[in-house]
């Protein structure tokens, strides 16, 4: 199976009345068809999509839309710390470079590291066997996760891929959320389940997910091509 490959639709807006404007509706993932709620709660907490994307595999067939999000309240205090230090140096009198952050890596260590909820809801258009989703784990996950071929029988790892990777068909849905060192996997078939003391692999899950590291530079600009979105520093950022 072959790489992750997203193209993104931006849709985060930072303060109560900007993002009342913002989170309402939804956002069609173009190559799939699929479309996600702009906000959408997992677990009960609100979150706000931030990108689209379709996952192509056996020679650039689509095998699912997905919307990527992050926890509402915690991504928006963290992107205005993110601006206020990392990302500093692409913000000028309250100005934010935006191409000039759009091409940095230190962006991209904020989406993985960062330490707010995130999650993912997948749609799928093909049928997979599972077989065929444990092959893509295990060849992406094995480059992100120390001693994988030792960790992947063990909890936390083996009790997510056993929650993830399951036989699929078209209109199946599965929804991937973190929350503190807690994953949650939630499938159409297969219910919930809770996956404690992951603090382990919660990286890596996101880094699965949104584009293996180092990521392709195509990849890493389509999944940030609306970034403006996110706003700038608030007046008690600047």
């Amino acid at each position: 199976m072959r790489r992750i490959a997203f193209a993104a639709v931006v849709a985060l807006a930072l303060g109560a009345a900007a993002f009342a404007a913002q989170t309402t509706g939804t956002v069609t993932e173009p190559e799939t068809g699929k479309t996600f709620e702009t906000s959408h709660a997992f677990g009960g907490n609100a979150h706000t999509l931030i990108g689209v994307g379709a996952f192509e595999a056996f020679g650039a067939i689509d095998v699912y839309g997905a919307g990527f999000y992050v926890d509402t309240e915690a991504s928006a205090r963290s992107w205005q710390r993110f601006l206020e230090r990392q990302g500093a140096s692409f913000v000028h009198d309250g100005v934010v470079d935006w191409g000039g952050l759009k091409s940095s890596s230190t962006l991209y260590q904020w989406v993985h590291s960062g330490s707010f909820g995130k999650g993912i809801h997948i749609k799928m258009v093909r049928s997979v066997t599972k077989q065929q989703v444990i092959d893509l784990h295990n060849d992406v996950m094995s480059a992100l996760v120390d001693d994988f071929d030792v960790a992947v029988t063990r909890s936390p790892l083996k009790d997510y891929v056993d929650a993830t990777c399951q036989d699929s068909e078209d209109g199946d849905e599965l929804q991937i959320w973190s929350r503190g060192s807690t994953i949650y996997v939630k499938s159409s078939r297969h219910g919930e389940t809770r996956i404690e003391n992951a603090s382990s692999i919660i990286r890596p899950v996101w880094q699965l997910w949104f584009g293996a590291n180092p990521i392709q530079v195509p990849l890493r600009r389509e999944l940030v091509e609306h970034l403006e979105n996110l706003g700038g520093p608030t007046a008690a950022a600047e």
